[in-house]
């Protein structure tokens, strides 16, 4: 039987030309790239860690920013040359807020990236359908299952048409483009995660990824007071809803974020290998979660070039010698890929023959 894999934690195998080059000491190029374009968003969610800098420690978001599209170009250019796979565009804000998303949408397409996007879906209709139907995967950033909730979170009366939009973009999707749903939970939609999941199923929606919020206090304390109903509710889903053309991944049971401090079993993220982020401020990043904050910046593509940044020796010493446990006690959405890089470098080579 062949397993839902879209959240494998093993895709990084599937590019073993690179993991050998990083055995033989090289520095390979990424294989995937996370653009955040523009931190602008029509929406203004009460949890989002780039509308509210107090949300995490040492973020500085300029809600008015964006990339410029020359600078973006030069770079996407420049990714494709290097060898560069994958691209998602995400936020900070609202990708589809960007002034000059049509333009990079076509030219991602035409360089024959794999692409996708994360979105409210606010904005998601007309021609940007056109342009993401292409997509390998879209994901919308959905927890409610009505107008009033929905208002309550992200403070704007959009839900019907958001709604209609993600219908609309199921029906005119390519089939191998993945329609799915981020959903956030929180004490203000606790009670309604069983109807998220039925009603995203019901407009065409090909899986969800329910989460949950971070309160920067007492977390735990927080999910402890809701926790039983919505993994009751998630059980309760998966057994009655899923499909093998609907599925629900749980990352909310379990979830190291409801951890206040969190010590990881390897020192060196081997992610930082393979993998950057370009922020609307034009800088270059470790990862999601340093973005936009100082201990995160590895160079300013208005100074030097993706492949400038990516192959000067000061990147190279930074992240080999970068200590996950002493600069990361955050949820990483890259830690049991981590785990598994770690344990896979690390094997005794005298004794890989004794499967």
């Amino acid at each position: 039987m062949k397993d839902y894999s879209g959240y494998s934690e093993l895709k990084i195998f599937h590019h073993i030309d690179r993991i050998e080059g990083l055995l033989e000491g090289e520095r390979v190029a990424p294989i995937y790239v996370r653009i955040k374009p523009t931190n602008v968003c029509n929406q203004r969610c009460y949890y989002c860690g780039y509308a509210d800098n107090n949300v995490i420690e040492d973020r500085n978001v300029d809600n008015r920013e964006s990339i410029d599209w020359g600078l973006l170009k030069n770079t996407l250019y420049e990714l494709h040359e290097m060898g560069t796979k994958a691209v998602t565009f995400s936020g900070g804000g609202d990708p589809l807020c960007y002034s000059s998303i049509k333009e990079t949408l076509s030219l991602v397409a035409e360089l024959g990236f794999d692409y996708s996007l994360i979105t409210n879906g606010q904005a998601l209709k007309d021609d940007k359908i056109e342009l993401l139907k292409g997509a390998k995967w879209v994901r919308v950033s959905l927890d409610a299952s009505n107008a009033n909730t929905y208002k309550r979170i992200r403070n704007v009366d959009s839900y019907s048409q958001v709604i209609r939009n993600i219908e609309s973009f199921a029906e005119k999707k390519n089939q191998d483009c993945t329609l799915g749903i981020n959903c956030v939970i929180s004490k203000e939609n606790h009670k309604e995660i069983y109807d998220i999941c039925r009603l995203v199923k019901e407009i065409g929606v090909d899986n969800i990824k329910l989460s949950p919020v971070i309160e920067k206090k007492n977390n735990e304390e927080y999910h402890q007071e809701i926790s039983f109903s919505v993994q009751e509710q998630l059980q309760r889903a998966i057994d009655n809803l899923e499909t093998d053309k609907f599925k629900i991944v749980d990352g909310y049971t379990n979830n190291i974020s409801s951890i206040k401090t969190y010590c990881r079993p390897y020192k060196r993220c081997l992610i930082q290998e393979f993998f950057a982020v370009i922020g609307a401020d034009a800088k270059v990043y470790r990862c999601h979660e340093t973005a936009y904050r100082k201990q995160g910046i590895l160079g300013d593509l208005n100074k030097e070039s993706f492949r400038q940044i990516w192959y000067k020796p000061e990147t190279i010493e930074s992240i080999k010698k970068y200590d996950v446990n002493e600069n990361c006690t955050h949820k990483c959405a890259f830690n049991n890929r981590n785990i598994i890089l770690n344990s896979f470098l690390n094997i005794d080579k005298n004794h890989v023959n004794f499967i």
